[in-house]
């Protein structure tokens, strides 16, 4: 029985290392102390179709809540066709926001999903603003 413990304890050990790699995710970038992951999987739109959609996974590393805010900007053949923006977004101290799991993902309108598995294919999260706030209700009621 000790020996069952043991093993599920290590499991439980490396799975919590391995983080967002797990679920697929790729760091994509770190400022301030909040750690951006995406990977491409399907969320559901407004109608409730599954769509390939970029999932995001935020991380705050800080001991103090922030609020967020950036763009995402689409390029195919080098040429941006399509951006959006994410504002008034808020994490509490080390805490973690995951793709579908908390509604943080991009539906991209303008793209076939051959278009989003081609090699001109190119994504961009573009003016990732960061600011420590004293809670995040602050920001949700505005």
């Amino acid at each position: 029985m000790k020996k069952y413990v043991f093993l599920l304890f290590l499991a439980l050990t490396f799975a919590g290392i391995q983080g967002y790699a797990q679920f697929g995710y790729t760091q994509y970038q770190i400022v301030d102390g909040l750690k951006v992951s995406t990977k491409w999987g399907k969320a559901r739109d407004e109608s409730g179709t599954r769509k390939p959609a970029l999932l995001l996974a935020f991380e705050n590393t800080n001991n103090f809540p922030v609020a967020y805010s950036f763009d995402i900007l689409l390029y195919y053949e080098g040429i941006l066709r399509e951006n959006g923006r994410m504002e008034n977004l808020c994490l509490d101290a080390l805490k973690s926001n995951v793709g579908r799991l908390n509604g943080i993902f991009f539906i991209p309108e303008n793209f076939t999903e051959e278009q989003l598995n081609n090699s001109d294919f190119k994504f961009v999260i573009d003016d990732l603003e960061v600011e420590k706030v004293d809670h995040c209700s602050e920001i949700e009621e505005e």
